[in-house]
């Protein structure tokens, strides 16, 4: 195995906001930092274009009361609100400062640099969206394992591509959970897969065992990550098995390049039903999920070591991120959430 875990804590900077729509200073090299904290916002997407404008979605609490959508756009330290394409968005992902797209519950917009183009959408709930090359991907309907465990669960999703003007339904060799380059994270009936994009198709990929086989155990990859340069494929997933009247489980990690991949088990954090991968632009990846007792954690994969972490939040306040996303090219990534009140939107940083 090339990676070896050692429990080592990430150093983490702490920034208070003093308002509504503050403007922090910007991130320290080397370093979580949270640059935006809006007291009467909630942030649900972000998505960072290659010339690194960050796009960031979610809700508002106007003083006027009730809640209103909202979309901000910005760079290191400075958001604005800008307009939206007239619909709450969930789900935000781009090619370029000019295609941006925008996924809601019932129609999909594309920004083009000076107005956004809006379409229907006839199809199941978006948990992921994906510009890749010159393809348009969304992962909809797709569940998480429970918390509790439950007897009988079947992973399930499915993956749509943009033909044209048209969404199509694309056939896949394993249940899809997450995508990144050519790749597909999740799993086939209650084990742990990958698939690989041919160009025309999706082809199973040859995966180890995983270790410590227990009795009636189920596992699953959540999210994918792939270095650009190396293209080194990283994943995150979870493995459970039956545990009295619950379940039990791992992190599970897996680290490798075609033809020769390896599984690790973590016991801590535990079973991470909807842990994020994102590669950092320097060989590893961001690994982000649900930490004990609230709010949310990280492990930063290198290239021979776990480092786990934690997001700063301002004083007296647990808060969990809800998307994660990194400016192609640059190793610079984006987190965004809101504190488990749901009364403060938080936007964090991090730059090499």
């Amino acid at each position: 195995m090339g990676i070896l875990f050692r429990g080592t804590a990430a150093a983490v900077a702490f920034f208070v906001a003093a308002g509504p729509a503050a403007a922090h200073a910007v991130a320290p090299a080397g370093q979580w930092s949270v640059v935006h904290d809006d007291r009467r916002d909630s942030y649900d997407a972000v998505t960072v274009t290659p010339g690194g404008a960050v796009w960031v979605a979610g809700t508002r609490r106007p003083d006027r009361g009730g809640t209103e959508s909202l979309l901000l756009k910005g760079g290191r330290s400075t958001f604005k609100r800008v307009t939206g394409p007239g619909f709450r968005v969930k789900r935000l992902t781009s090619a370029s400062d000019t295609r941006v797209w925008a996924f809601g519950a019932s129609r999909y917009a594309r920004w083009d640099g000076k107005r956004w183009q809006v379409k229907p959408w006839r199809y199941g709930r978006v948990d992921r969206a994906y510009s890749i090359g010159r393809n348009l991907w969304v992962i909809e309907n797709s569940n998480a394992f429970p918390a509790a465990g439950a007897a009988g669960w079947k992973a399930r999703s499915t993956l749509r591509r943009l033909d044209g003007s048209v969404w199509r339904k694309v056939h896949t060799p394993i249940v899809v959970k997450g995508l990144d380059g050519k790749w597909a994270a999740g799993s086939v009936r209650g084990t742990a897969a990958l698939a690989r994009w041919t160009g025309t198709a999706w082809r199973a990929v040859a995966l180890p065992a995983i270790p410590s086989a227990r009795s009636g155990q189920i596992s699953e990859l959540t999210d994918v990550a792939v270095d650009g340069e190396t293209g080194r494929v990283m994943a995150v997933g979870w493995v459970a098995w039956p545990c009295g009247n619950s379940f039990c489980g791992e992190t599970l990690l897996l680290s490798g390049y075609l033809g020769g991949f390896n599984f690790e088990v973590r016991g801590e954090p535990g079973i991470q039903p909807r842990a994020q991968a994102e590669p950092d632009g320097r060989g590893g990846a961001w690994v982000v999920y649900d930490a004990k007792g609230g709010g949310s954690g990280f492990l930063h994969i290198g290239t021979d070591s776990v480092e786990p972490g934690a997001f700063p939040t301002p004083p007296n306040q647990n808060a969990s991120v809800r998307d994660l996303a990194i400016q192609p090219e640059s190793g610079s990534a984006w987190a965004v959430g809101a504190a488990s009140s749901g009364r403060s939107g938080l936007i964090w940083a991090y730059r090499r």
